[in-house]
């Protein structure tokens, strides 16, 4: 199935038929997903990847409707506009959790 030798590690394959041996039924979500990965550091480094993705996905979408609705509304208005309040939160909380993963990661911190 595998070589004991530690200088050759395993495969995704391998850890997946290791996993299987020893569950009757499905595995757990988290062991199928570190055996795809082909182990807990390669899946760390896809969450990682995802996350700060989505972070940016979020921080385009935010800005983009801060944008429109500027775009839509008066120049007087703007200043006591609820909607453009509320996106403006979103768009300040979506950067924050950006600024605050890239910081995390930096330092070797993030999840």
């Amino acid at each position: 199935m595998s070589s004991p030798d530690p200088a050759f590690p395993l495969s995704a394959v391998d850890l997946l038929a290791d996993l299987h041996a020893r569950y009757d039924g499905r595995p757990p979500r988290r062991a199928r997903a570190v055996a795809l990965a082909g182990g807990e550091d390669s899946l760390q480094r896809v969450l990682r990847r995802a996350r700060a993705e989505r972070l940016r996905m979020q921080c385009a979408v935010a800005r983009l409707a801060v944008a429109r609705r500027r775009r839509q509304l008066p120049a007087a208005r703007t200043q006591g506009d609820a909607w453009l309040r509320r996106l403006t939160a979103t768009l300040r909380t979506a950067r924050d959790q950006a600024v605050s993963q890239e910081g995390a990661s930096a330092a070797g911190w993030g999840a």
